[in-house]
């Protein structure tokens, strides 16, 4: 009876585990369909929220808040967004959701290290899963 209930334990444990380990791989979508203004954390080489779901054209208002002592940008080349975001400082900028699919964004000064999201729309799902800093907290 004891040997049952270890491995019972065992089994759920286990079970747990790989439930855990799944949902943490699928990176964090923030739905913002519907909103006009944003707030998004730049931060030591990550942006969160990265991935940022909504609608087809809709636009939305970023307010882009640096909170590390590092110069950032937020860039979309396709969007003819390249602003800069100086150390401990906000900028606001305006995106335009695609059609169908994902738009990425990222800092040109940190993209190799994971510093980028995604605009996405429909069923799109996050192309890569940025890095993050693991002393953040996020």
């Amino acid at each position: 009876m004891r040997m049952s209930r270890i491995l019972m334990l065992a089994a759920s444990l286990s079970l747990t585990h790989s439930v855990t380990a799944s949902s943490a791989e699928q990176p964090k979508v923030k739905d913002v369909s519907g909103l006009a203004e944003v707030d998004l954390e730049a931060d030591e080489y990550y942006f969160e929220p990265a991935f940022l779901r909504g609608t087809p054209g809709q636009k939305l208002k970023l307010e882009i808040e640096n909170e590390s002592s590092t110069l950032h940008s937020f860039t979309i080349p396709e969007q003819k967004l390249d602003m800069d975001i100086p150390p401990k400082k906000k900028v606001v900028v305006e995106v335009t959701f695609p059609p169908s699919g994902v738009v990425r964004f990222f800092c040109r000064f940190h993209s190799e290290l994971g510093m980028e999201g995604e605009l996405m729309t429909g069923n799109a799902t996050p192309r890569a899963d940025p890095p993050r800093n693991s002393n953040s907290g996020h």
